[in-house]
C-alpha cells in the first residue's frame, strides 16, 4: 500500500506541478493582454486629445467664418444687382436700336434688288443694241 500511496501522491503532485503550470500560462498571456490593453487605451487618449483640439480648430474656423460671411453675401447681392440693372440697359438698347437697325436693313436689301433689277435690264437693253437694235424692237419683230 505505500507504493500504491506513493505513486498516488506523486500522480497528484504532477498533476498540482501541471495545474500550476497551466495558470502560469494563463496569467502570462492575460498580463500580455493587459499590456496590449494599456497601450490600446494611451493610444486612444492620445487621439482623443487630437480630436479634441481639432474641434477647437473646427470651431475657431466656423466662428472665423461667421465674421466672414455677411461681408461676402453683400458683394454677391451687390454683383447680382448689378447684373441685372446691366441686362436690363442691355434689353434697352437692343429695344431701341432693334427697329432702327432692321429698317435700315430693309432698305438696303430693297435698294440692292432694286438695283440689281436695274443693271440687268441696263445689260440686257446694252446687248440688245450691239445686235442691231433695242430689246423692244427684236421682240416686236419677232
Amino acid at each position: 500500500m505505500p507504493l500504491l500511496l506513493t505513486v498516488c501522491l506523486v500522480v497528484a503532485t504532477m498533476a498540482q506541478v501541471a495545474i500550476a503550470i497551466v495558470a502560469m500560462r494563463a496569467l502570462s498571456r492575460l498580463m500580455r493582454t493587459t499590456v496590449e490593453l494599456e497601450e490600446s487605451a494611451r493610444a486612444f487618449r492620445a487621439c482623443a486629445a487630437q480630436v479634441q483640439t481639432a474641434g477647437r480648430e473646427m470651431e475657431e474656423f466656423v466662428v472665423s467664418l461667421r465674421d466672414v460671411v455677411p461681408p461676402v453675401r453683400r458683394a454677391a447681392e451687390a454683383f447680382g444687382r448689378v447684373g441685372e440693372r446691366a441686362a436690363d440697359l442691355g434689353s434697352a438698347v437692343l429695344d431701341e436700336v432693334e427697329a432702327p437697325v432692321r429698317r435700315t436693313m430693309d432698305l438696303f436689301r430693297g435698294v440692292h434688288a432694286g438695283a440689281g433689277f436695274f443693271l440687268d435690264r441696263l445689260v440686257h437693253n446694252g446687248h440688245a443694241a450691239k445686235n442691231g437694235g433695242t430689246s423692244d424692237e427684236r421682240t416686236r419683230n419677232e
